[in-house]
């Protein structure tokens, strides 16, 4: 009868006991908390921008919480604002990075990882490599009778796989450097492009690759970032295309039969053309009824540059399309148009690449990149730039399937 006071007596003690460990261990956090010392730099940086409403620290990461100068929260006037502190700071090794957190505007400052002295014997080798891939791929695409006996004689083979490397590599190239120079011009740290070798019968190269090592500013750096490559790229493609289509050869149907019966090795193949250069061959090489056009290889580079820049546009997971829908419609929505874009890539006979999309959009931490500054929307002309964007896609469009 006198045992169950004196459980209930002891079990008191002993959450008494826990009750004080778990305030001193409180207490030594407030201190620890206490004596960490905010950086005066984005202190100061955070103050020229903002009003700090109160400072704290989010683990180990210094935060505040922030309005913009002047009455109440003005988002319109937040964006420019986070854009100059994002400037300031990064020169001071510092990025922020802000929130929209119960009616308070949260700004994070992380530390600016910038490596070293760069190397580039990586992206020699890779594009050494991707060099002898593509010519001897233009090698085995030129080295056929029609060409070298019936409507290019005299032309060594190695020419013609030659001007097809270069036509392929600076479409690739111009893409990549369109990134890059976008990516300097809004401050970002990326790398040099890795150019990827393939076998051949694929374009002897699965195109090339920048690395970005931090987060764009805001919705429009990251918008500019994903179309600048894809429309510096169509603008090659198209030069690209005007030379080939030139050099390239109209003969009627009955002609390209016989080749096949005299040479039956070879098999003419009828490659869907992109309304680019069904455009451009309409005015420079138009085809009358019963003709046929045989593609020079620079034009042949030109139609693989269609089909990269259709590909890179499907707005999905972290394709150059998935960054641009990524800006206009943030992250929720942009994981339901990055489905829609796979099916897209399924109908269109691009049954591999959509596998792959969706293979990684499973993955976490494979989603589009997401800006230091994700709340204020994109500007309205870029609004004004989807058109431009919808209208490089469907120019470059080659549908393998009839959609």
């Amino acid at each position: 009868m006198i045992l169950l006071p004196l459980k209930f007596k002891e079990i008191a003690l002993i959450l008494g006991k826990f009750k004080r460990i778990r305030n001193k261990l409180v207490m030594m956090a407030d201190k620890t908390q206490e004596s960490r010392v905010m950086d005066p730099v984005y202190i100061k940086a955070v103050h020229g921008h903002f009003e700090i409403v109160k400072a704290y620290w989010e683990r180990t990461t210094p935060s505040f919480i922030v309005k913009t100068r002047g009455k109440g929260y003005r988002q319109h006037l937040m964006k420019p604002a986070f854009k100059a502190l994002a400037d300031e700071l990064r020169g001071h090794g510092y990025l922020p990075r802000i929130r929209w957190i119960i009616d308070n505007y949260h700004i994070s400052i992380l530390e600016r990882k910038v490596g070293g002295e760069e190397s580039y014997l990586r992206n020699q080798i890779l594009f050494a490599a991707t060099v002898l891939t593509v010519m001897f791929d233009g090698y085995l695409r030129s080295n056929n009778p029609v060409l070298t006996q019936e409507l290019m004689t005299g032309v060594p083979v190695i020419v013609n796989a030659m001007v097809f490397t270069v036509a392929l590599l600076v479409i690739f190239g111009v893409h990549e450097y369109g990134h890059r120079y976008m990516a300097i011009k809004r401050g970002m740290d990326t790398s040099q492009p890795y150019f990827i070798p393939a076998p051949p019968g694929m374009g002897g190269t699965l195109g090339a690759v920048l690395s970005q090592r931090e987060p764009p500013v805001n919705r429009d750096a990251l918008y500019d970032l994903g179309l600048s490559g894809p429309i510096s790229g169509f603008v090659m493609t198209a030069l690209v295309g005007i030379v080939g289509i030139s050099l390239s050869y109209v003969v009627s149907n009955a002609q390209a039969t016989r080749w096949m019966i005299e040479y039956p090795s070879i098999r003419f193949q009828i490659l869907p053309m992109p309304p680019l250069l069904d455009l451009i061959a309409s005015v420079i090489r138009p085809t009358m009824e019963g003709q046929v056009l045989i593609m020079h290889p620079v034009a042949f580079a030109a139609w693989v540059g269609c089909v990269v820049t259709f590909i890179n546009l499907i707005p999905s997971w972290q394709l150059d399309g998935g960054h641009i829908i990524r800006a206009f419609l943030g992250r929720e929505s942009h994981k339901i148009i990055s489905a829609a874009g796979v099916i897209l890539l399924v109908v269109s006979g691009y049954m591999f690449m959509g596998l792959v999309v969706a293979f990684f959009m499973m993955k976490s931490g494979a989603e589009s990149i997401e800006p230091l500054d994700d709340i204020s929307p994109i500007s309205p002309s870029r609004r004004l730039g989807l058109i431009i964007y919808v209208l490089v896609m469907l120019l470059s469009l080659v549908a393998l399937l009839p959609i």
